[in-house]
């Protein structure tokens, strides 16, 4: 039988049924209901089928997928990639065929994603885990940009019954802690995202993703974690100049409340301010309902692990971040 090439296409509605059986990680004849259901349930959990980008071959059959890289479009112009894993050498080529179809797969989707201004994405990203070296080995071929290695943490919180508010506390001379506001006010937005900015000076959590989005994406993409309330944003002042913040989701299905950013601009590192930031943003988080807090944080971020595990806190999970910048000429960055 002749040799040929499969082809990288966007999933036409013939083949996504295909396309999704490669997706899930159900074996054996519960694959294909599994993949019926991803399809059923894809607009509730705000999936797009069209957004699969697949590799097809007329010689092997119609309805014959071999890889597949599946788009999920994000708040904050971002994109999260998902790619088929590694099945049979004798349906799907050797290993080496298949890690080269998932490296087209993935260019296939960048190029894809260009072409459509309507998404416009700006990043798209990858978080595998250590151990999925087929995913990762796909990321860096297909010129994924590495931007951390991230440690999941988590520790428990005491029951309480009422939440403390950090504005009421006891500060350093000229340090001030108040939350966000009304997020509907732009003065509010505004003293937030320059809080964001200047805590990215010389950052050691993913450097790499600086000005790849502007920071009112990276807000955006905050508030979509967990529940947002602005209750549970706070603005660090240095007098009267937002200087840093820590932001809070509750994350109801979970029992918790993520600490979804906390960084501290470089007039206020080194005095100890983190610590008391982080004590602070316990105190608040010891109310009904919540079991535990979790953050994520680059494995380059030493002092920030330290002061994490210094309170406790410990590693669940691990994940490796690739992205890809989408739609650079179209980027304008704060």
């Amino acid at each position: 039988m002749t040799q040929t090439t499969p082809r990288v296409q966007q999933a036409p509605k013939a083949l996504r049924l295909a396309a999704a059986a490669r997706l899930v990680s159900v074996e054996g004849p519960a694959r294909r209901r599994a993949a019926r259901a991803l399809l059923e349930n894809a607009s509730s959990a705000g999936i797009d089928p069209s957004l699969m980008w697949i590799t097809t071959d007329p010689a092997r059959g119609r309805e014959w997928v071999g890889q597949v890289c599946l788009v999920v479009p994000a708040c904050g112009r971002t994109a999260m990639l998902f790619l088929s894993q590694p099945g049979s050498e004798r349906l799907l080529g050797s290993e080496s065929a298949q890690l080269d179809e998932r490296v087209r797969v993935l260019r296939g989707a960048f190029a894809g994603l260009e072409a459509r201004a309507d998404l416009d994405i700006a990043v798209a990203q990858s978080l595998p885990e250590p151990g999925q070296a087929w995913s990762i080995e796909a990321c860096k071929r297909a010129s994924m940009v590495h931007v951390g290695d991230l440690a999941y943490l988590r520790r428990s919180l005491p029951k309480g019954t009422g939440a403390v508010d950090p504005g009421a506390l006891d500060w350093p001379e000229g340090v001030r802690v108040r939350r966000m506001g009304d997020p509907a006010d732009p003065e509010n937005t505004r003293r937030l995202i320059v809080a964001l900015d200047r805590s990215y000076e010389d950052t050691l959590d993913c450097p790499e993703l600086c000005g790849l989005r502007t920071t009112e994406d990276v807000l955006a993409s905050h508030k979509s974690t967990g529940e947002f309330d602005p209750t549970h944003w706070w603005v660090v002042e240095l007098d009267g100049r937002p200087e840093g913040c820590v932001l809070m989701s509750r994350c109801p299905e979970q029992d918790a409340l993520e600490l979804v950013y906390l960084g501290l601009s470089t007039r206020l590192r080194g005095r100890g301010l983190g610590r008391l930031v982080l004590e602070r943003a316990m105190a608040s988080a010891v109310q009904p309902g919540l079991a535990s807090m979790t953050c994520a944080v680059d494995r380059r971020n030493t002092p920030a692990l330290s002061l994490y595990r210094g309170f406790g806190f410990a590693e669940f999970t691990s994940r490796i971040a690739y992205v890809h910048p989408i739609n650079a000429a179209r980027k304008t960055n704060v």
